[in-house]
């Protein structure tokens, strides 16, 4: 389903984190962790539909990355607009997140690029990010 649901990773990011590492420890559950999964609850039911990925036209990506998790949304164009066709979003490994903002951007679409390339099978990829300026704006 995180497919579905636009900044996945954001918002599932306290429950990774309480589940990391615990193999038989109890999971401790905050009201962190409770927001994180009626966030999840909620987006679920509200999630938008998304486009089937049509193989014959080229596929649009657009890219972000905040608080250490990349997020982007996987378009094709019908008509006039973008039709969304998944929402991705995937952590960033450990090294890159020591990374600075600039260099976080790049790690964070390049993992993105790989996730759209299941969709796409190697069909043309547009790739969008905001100026790196903007990255270092909201730090």
């Amino acid at each position: 389903c995180r497919i579905w649901i636009p900044n996945f990773s954001l918002i599932a990011k306290p429950l990774y984190e309480a589940t990391k590492g615990a193999e038989r420890a109890p999971l401790l559950w905050s009201k962190e962790e409770e927001a994180s999964f009626q966030s999840l609850k909620q987006a679920l039911l509200q999630a938008p539909s998304l486009g089937l990925p049509d193989l014959e036209k080229p596929f649009q990506l657009f890219v972000d990355t905040k608080r250490n998790v990349a997020v982007g949304v996987l378009t094709q164009m019908m008509g006039t607009w973008h039709r969304p066709v998944a929402y991705l979003s995937k952590q960033l490994d450990n090294v890159a997140k020591g990374w600075p903002a600039c260099l976080k951007a790049v790690a964070g679409t390049a993992i993105l690029t790989q996730e759209a390339n299941k969709l796409t099978f190697g069909q043309q990829l547009h790739i969008y990010t905001p100026h790196y300026y903007l990255s270092l704006k909201q730090q």
